[in-house]
């Protein structure tokens, strides 16, 4: 940038001539407006208008400050519009969630239990469930066998997912019974998993509902109803894989044990570590991908392997797959930590 951008040099021949008190010629306006526009240059009002030459130090340095205070100014707007800009996205995301007609973001607990109720009162052929919540109430248990007596009576299948430890909660056992080995019509399946799962209930493949993993500061009830049947397809088969893992249940008990991390606690023959290597194991996962996703090395994943075929009484790596199936220790849920919830079968 020059300073012919701010004046051109007829301007500043100008301002000469104003400065030395000579006549201007005509036809010099425009000169003579930049010069009034940039303030190098007045008006006497009290000598008929006469221009007067202002020292251009000062004007520049006040036109200087003045730009940069300007500038400054325009800086700091700009800096305030990254933190704007991510409070109107929660707003418009927030929107987006709930208008959009693949996935609905719902944080209200009465709303939740009556979408529920009414998916689910509507199930013509399946509902899926995946409760790693713990055990049934009496309040869970008395609403969820009319609830599911109804839908087995419309023939309706249904499955539910439970963790191993609720075999040792009377009440959930009571209920797996009753619902398992009904007399007349349908009955409900029920299988109980070592470890950790996410909660989910799907019905006939084309809704679900999904615990919130996205929204931050989201009270605790709060979930997803999934429309896409993209989406729902995926949990779909993310419940298959963990059902398959699963063990039959009738509502026998079968007293668990929560292990510690360290050493093997009493009548527990394998650590805790060797135990989630063989829950991998069994899922078909080689040993690097096994150290890859337990954190683990290579060299620490086949020593484990190799104490535990010693112990277990293995040849091989089908061998030690079968002796863990049929081994006690594979009952241990180490990954029980929570208490006795509200959790039902058919709810979120």
């Amino acid at each position: 940038m020059s300073e012919s951008e701010f004046l051109s040099d007829d301007a500043i021949h100008i301002f000469g001539l104003i400065a030395a008190g000579e006549h201007i010629p005509d036809g010099m306006e425009d000169a003579v407006g930049q010069l009034l526009d940039w303030g190098y240059a007045v008006q006497d009002p009290d000598r008929g208008g006469r221009l007067v030459a202002l020292n251009p130090e000062g004007v520049s340095r006040r036109r200087l400050d003045a730009e940069l205070q300007e500038a400054a100014d325009r800086v700091k707007r700009m800096s305030l519009l990254p933190s704007l800009t991510d409070r109107l996205a929660v707003q418009y995301e927030r929107a987006q969630w709930v208008s959009s007609g693949a996935a609905e973001y719902i944080d209200d607990p009465a709303v939740v239990n009556a979408r529920l109720d009414d998916v689910v009162g509507g199930a013509k052929k399946e509902i899926l469930s995946a409760q790693p919540g713990g055990p049934r109430t009496r309040v869970n248990v008395d609403g969820a066998i009319e609830r599911d007596t109804a839908a087995l009576d419309r023939g309706v299948e249904l499955r539910t997912l439970y963790r191993a430890t609720v075999r040792d909660h009377g009440l959930t056992s009571e209920y797996a019974r009753m619902m398992s080995t009904r007399p007349v019509g349908r009955s409900a399946e029920y299988r109980t998993l070592v470890g950790p799962f996410e909660r989910c209930i799907i019905v006939d493949r084309r809704v679900a509902f999904v615990s919130n993993h996205l929204v931050e500061g989201a009270p605790p009830h709060a979930a997803w109803q999934i429309t896409c049947r993209a989406t729902v397809a995926y949990i779909a088969a993310e419940f298959e894989a963990k059902w398959r893992r699963a063990d039959p249940w009738y509502g026998e008990r079968s007293r668990s044990q929560v292990a510690d991390p360290g050493t093997p606690q009493a009548g527990v023959k394998t650590t805790r570590r060797q135990r989630e290597i063989l829950r991998e194991l069994v899922a078909d996962l080689d040993q690097r991908a096994i150290a890859q996703r337990l954190g683990l090395s290579l060299r620490t994943v086949t020593a484990e392997i190799t104490e535990l075929k010693a112990l277990l009484e293995a040849s091989s790596l089908p061998g030690l797959a079968f002796k863990w199936a049929l081994h006690p220790d594979r009952m241990v849920d180490d990954g029980a930590t929570e208490g006795p919830s509200d959790a039902s079968g058919t709810a979120a």
